[in-house]
């Protein structure tokens, strides 16, 4: 069987299935979980037509040492490269000087449970909650440059609004600071909510983008994804 017919089977299962299968794969895996499989990946995908310098995209490339990193308490070497500048096969990627990049896909799982920073480190474990909060500021800045040319077939968009948040200014005009969550002092949508706009089509290519505060007009929408 193909791992596309096994995709297409997982996504055919009820949610309780899906559920099982996620549960029997984070016990049964958990030891592939800890080596490099993330890593591995990345190699393999930017490494697929030949080496590639990320600074200047040139092809003349050689090898240029190794260099040693510890991995679940674990030195492993990695290959670094020389072109004009030396860089390692983890430069222009979230991996970037992350030293412990194998806890990043648990991280993630944490991230889509919408966990925050401090019960993850805890569930992880090996990890503060500081680097986890670089993990995802590294995370988030690269779906931020991911992009693709159009939609294709039937399109979804549906808007959500966040209440509208000046977390980490140190002088905030307007009104008092409150406490993490909070209410709007105004009932329904006002200036006190972000509206932040999610397209997808039926291959999963999604857009998402903050459209301004308070309702949206149809103009918006055209702005925010009228491109593709």
């Amino acid at each position: 069987m193909k791992l596309v017919d096994i995709i297409k089977a997982v996504q055919s299962l009820n949610t309780t299935d899906q559920q099982r299968l996620l549960d029997f794969f984070t016990t049964n895996l958990k030891p592939f979980l800890t080596s490099e499989p993330i890593f591995n990946d990345i190699l393999e995908r930017k490494n697929a037509d030949g080496y590639t310098c990320p600074h200047c995209s040139s092809k003349e490339v050689v090898r240029f040492g190794k260099y040693m990193v510890k991995v679940n308490s674990k030195d492993v070497e990695r290959q670094r490269y020389r072109c004009k500048k030396t860089f390692t096969d983890t430069t222009n990627t979230p991996l970037y000087r992350v030293r412990k990049g194998h806890l990043i896909v648990q991280f993630v799982q944490c991230m889509l449970q919408g966990y925050s920073l401090r019960k993850s480190a805890k569930i992880i474990g090996g990890i503060s909650h500081v680097s986890l909060f670089y993990y995802r500021h590294k995370l988030l800045t690269a779906l931020a440059q991911l992009d693709f040319e159009a939609f294709n077939g039937i399109v979804e968009m549906d808007e959500t609004y966040f209440l509208y948040s000046e977390k980490g200014q140190r002088k905030i005009q307007g009104r008092k600071p409150r406490k993490r969550g909070g209410k709007a002092k105004k009932r329904g949508i006002s200036k006190q909510q972000v509206c932040v706009l999610v397209a997808r089509d039926r291959t999963k290519a999604t857009v998402s983008s903050v459209l301004g505060r308070a309702r949206i007009e149809t103009t918006q929408l055209g702005k925010a994804v009228g491109d593709k």
